[in-house]
């Protein structure tokens, strides 16, 4: 096959996944190149309004900019980003927090309100526990990718949070870690709200089929104008990479299990939609968004069709 010319490379930004080492590859004439990056960094030109071609990005960011007209991207049924959240809430290890039913009236962290963690973390917390955002006090950093919803009366506080929480000026931190959980164990001051977090999950899963996804990949306007047929060969190319990873012997399974199954599967699959259809719903319950999107709308012309193989 021919080297495709300089001109049509297409640069792709994304965590530095191990399922995604061979991604970059050259296909119907464009040169795909798979760029990792560090913790944080992949969202940074798309929040920045900086030029890209093709990002991992938040779903709940992306369609708070699509409900508010500012998105200049559609997205790709590439849902490579997935996680539980009974374990995103942080307390103090020598406190006596052990269930969201003692959280009403108390005082909780969230870096970035609206952080996907954090949406499923609240949409979790009604489903399950009768657990309301609105019965608790909400305290954020300063600098917020987008304003919390006003019923949500979260103060904004020139502190670290964290500490904060380890200092038992608030009750608990909601994120997806903590630097805490860096330092060796002994040393740790904080610790999940839940005693067993992992039978949490696994009773979850069991019972609805859930695997929350966090991110999608988008690709700017301006790219999919020179690219048309980019979408689906992208797509390909995700899939194929995660194939290669496991008939390398990878795995993804969240709590490691030995299964032929694949838990991130891509594309809009009943299940996916089923997901993405709960994430919407969270979006809007919280304010987040002013109307239920559809489903179809958020993602790429034709991308219904497409089949992770």
């Amino acid at each position: 096959m021919p080297d495709a010319p300089d001109n049509n490379v297409i640069e792709m930004v994304g965590n530095d996944y191990p399922f995604f080492r061979h991604v970059s590859r050259e296909t119907g004439g464009l040169n795909l190149r798979y760029n990792p990056v560090g913790p944080g960094q992949a969202f940074k030109a798309v929040l920045d309004g900086l030029p890209f071609q093709v990002n991992e990005f938040s779903l709940a960011n992306y369609t708070l900019m699509k409900d508010r007209d500012i998105a200049p991207m559609m997205a790709l049924p590439v849902f490579l980003n997935r996680a539980f959240r009974h374990g995103s809430l942080y307390v103090r290890k020598d406190g006596d927090l052990t269930h969201p039913s003692q959280l009403k009236g108390k005082t909780i962290g969230a870096r970035e309100y609206t952080q996907t963690a954090g949406v499923w973390w609240r949409g979790l917390m009604i489903d399950e526990y009768d657990l309301h955002w609105r019965d608790i006090n909400w305290v954020s950093e300063k600098k917020q990718r987008f304003a919390p919803p006003a019923d949500a009366g979260v103060k904004a506080l020139d502190k670290d949070l964290e500490q904060l929480v380890i200092d038992g000026e608030i009750d608990a931190i909601l994120a997806p870690s903590t630097n805490d959980g860096k330092k060796p164990a002994a040393e740790q001051m904080l610790r999940p709200l839940f005693p067993d977090t992992e039978a949490a999950e696994r009773n979850y899963f069991i019972r609805t089929g859930i695997y929350p996804l966090n991110h999608a990949v988008v690709i700017h306007d301006d790219t999919l104008a020179k690219f048309p047929n980019a979408p689906k060969l992208l797509f390909e190319a995700y899939c194929a990479s995660k194939k290669q990873f496991y008939a390398e012997g990878g795995n993804l399974n969240p709590w490691g299990d030995e299964t032929d199954i694949d838990p991130i599967p891509f594309g809009l699959t009943d299940k996916n939609r089923e997901i993405v259809g709960a994430l919407m719903r969270y979006l809007h319950e919280q304010q987040f968004i002013s109307k239920l999107p559809d489903i179809d709308g958020l993602f790429i012309d034709g991308a219904a069709d497409w089949v992770d193989g």
